[in-house]
């Protein structure tokens, strides 16, 4: 809770803190406030990629042609996790503070000039909403309907299915002759192709690797003899994640790196610690293994870390030295998966034989690679 009048200082800038924040666990870079992707204690989810459309010179400054610095895309999304009751009050709460402030500024530690619009995914147990951004402040959300599947991958998605527009957005595009003013407006070719119509309008690389992904796994998941439970659910998104032929997995040595690996389930339950999420806390999601945080766990700060920031390391450094590891040392990290896993199972649920807390899976990892 925050007296009126408070301000949160973000990455570059500062507005007014919110009276209330919810707790959050939060994957970032330790250099921005914002993060890339996260949940919090009200069973919200959610996670941002950069994007590209044809209004991303808005970004720059008109003088020198330099990031010009608002709220970074991972600021909106921390603000929106920490405000967010319902993935639907997380959109709203993202949309005003984008229309208010403004995206933009300098995305990276070591290059001051690199910047990007932003899409995001927002999910709870009933729904979940896609948001993209153009420009400053111009926007489309879609809406997922339960039952139904949805992926991000670093470009515009949204066609003409979309739930609601920013207010001048259709004006900006028929001005400068991206729609004609009569067709239905689909927000990808407009911002993101000028109007044009060509193949990169359907999706494609990991985004189209992702959406087969899915529909394979909905399809799968029919088959069954019984319906698949928590923990299959999870094991199948672990192996998408680890899917390095299509680039869900980035492993590269010296260019991109995929930063962080998240998978949450969230059941219609209103006790937090049925909602599991799943973080590697590492580069490499194929060799590092997912362990369990709940909001029951012990947060010992707001700043609390639970000791990723160094198992982060560990694994990179165990990556640029391209170390290999021991059978027995394999075998050891995926005990520790397994157990987080085996929390899903209801068997294990109702005993009082409880898996490692997040921290001490981190410790229990960090000890292992160590030794």
């Amino acid at each position: 809770h925050y007296d009126k009048g408070n301000s949160v200082e973000c990455t570059f800038i500062s507005i007014p803190q919110a009276q209330e924040t919810l707790d959050c666990i939060l994957s970032k870079p330790c250099w921005m406030w914002g993060c890339e992707m996260g949940a919090n204690s009200f069973g919200v989810v959610g996670g941002n990629e950069a994007v590209s459309t044809l209004l991303a010179d808005e970004l720059l400054s008109p003088d020198d042609g330099s990031p010009t610095k608002r709220l970074l895309g991972m600021d909106l999304l921390r603000l929106s996790l920490e405000r967010g009751k319902s993935s639907k009050h997380a959109l709203d709460i993202c949309i005003e503070l984008l229309e208010e402030y403004g995206q933009g500024g300098p995305c990276c530690k070591e290059d001051s000039d690199w910047t990007y619009e932003n899409s995001f995914l927002f999910a709870d147990a009933k729904e979940a909403y896609v948001l993209e951004t153009a420009g400053i402040s111009h926007w489309a959300w879609e809406r997922i309907n339960a039952g139904e599947y949805r992926n991000i991958s670093n470009g515009i998605s949204i066609r003409s299915n979309w739930g609601a527009l920013s207010k001048d957005i259709q004006s900006i595009c028929k001005e400068n002759g991206w729609w004609d003013g009569t067709a239905k407006f689909d927000w990808k070719r407009a911002v993101g192709a000028g109007g044009r119509a060509h193949s990169s309008l359907e999706a494609c690389g990991r985004e189209a690797s992702g959406k087969v992904h899915l529909e394979t796994l909905a399809a799968k998941s029919k088959t069954l003899q019984s319906p698949p439970n928590a923990r299959w659910y999870v094991e199948q998104m672990a192996l998408i994640l680890r899917d390095e032929d299509s680039g869900i997995c980035f492993r590269d040595l010296t260019g991109f790196c995929s930063t962080g690996s998240q998978i949450s389930w969230l059941p219609k339950s209103n006790d937090v610690d049925d909602h599991s999420h799943f973080f590697t806390a590492a580069s490499d999601p194929i060799l590092a293994k997912y362990k369990r945080f709940t909001f029951a766990d012990t947060i010992r700060s707001d700043e609390d870390d639970h000791g990723s920031n160094e198992l982060w390391d560990i694994w990179r450094s165990i990556a640029l030295q391209k170390l290999r590891l021991t059978g027995d040392t394999l075998d050891m990290l995926a005990s520790i998966e397994n157990d987080a896993l085996a929390e899903l199972d209801i068997q294990r649920k109702n005993t009082q034989n409880k898996s490692l807390s997040f921290a001490d899976a981190v410790r229990k990892e960090i000890d292992l690679l160590q030794n």
